[in-house]
C-alpha cells in the first residue's frame, strides 16, 4: 500500500476525521488501474490516490460518501463499458469505512 495513503489513514483515525478507503480488488479486461489501486476519500469529497479516474472514480467517490454516512462497508462491481469508458473492462471495488 502507498505510504502516503497509510499515513493519511493513520492521521484520519487519530484526528477523528471521517474517511473511506476505496480499493480496486479485482479487474477483468482493460482497466485504467489494476487490482490493488487505492484511494482515500474524505467527507468533503476530496481524495488521495486514484483508482483510475474518469466516471468510475467519480462514482466511487459518490459511493464512498454514502458508505461514510451509513458506516457500512460495501463490495461494488462495475462494468466500465456500461459507464461509457473506452477501456471497457470491469472491476470489483471494496469501499471500506475506516472511521466514523
Amino acid at each position: 500500500m502507498n505510504a502516503g495513503i497509510v499515513k493519511a489513514i493513520v492521521d484520519a483515525l487519530q484526528e477523528g476525521k471521517p474517511a473511506v478507503l476505496v480499493t480496486l480488488c479485482e479487474t477483468r479486461g482493460s482497466t485504467p488501474r489494476k487490482a490493488g489501486a487505492k484511494m482515500l476519500v474524505y467527507s468533503n469529497g476530496a481524495a488521495l490516490g486514484t483508482i483510475g479516474g474518469g466516471q468510475l472514480e467519480y462514482q466511487a467517490v459518490q459511493e464512498a460518501r454514502k458508505v461514510m454516512n451509513t458506516g457500512e462497508s460495501v463490495l461494488w462491481e462495475r462494468d466500465l463499458a456500461d459507464e461509457g469508458m473506452v477501456c471497457g473492462g470491469s472491476g470489483v471495488i471494496f469501499i471500506e469505512c475506516i472511521s466514523s
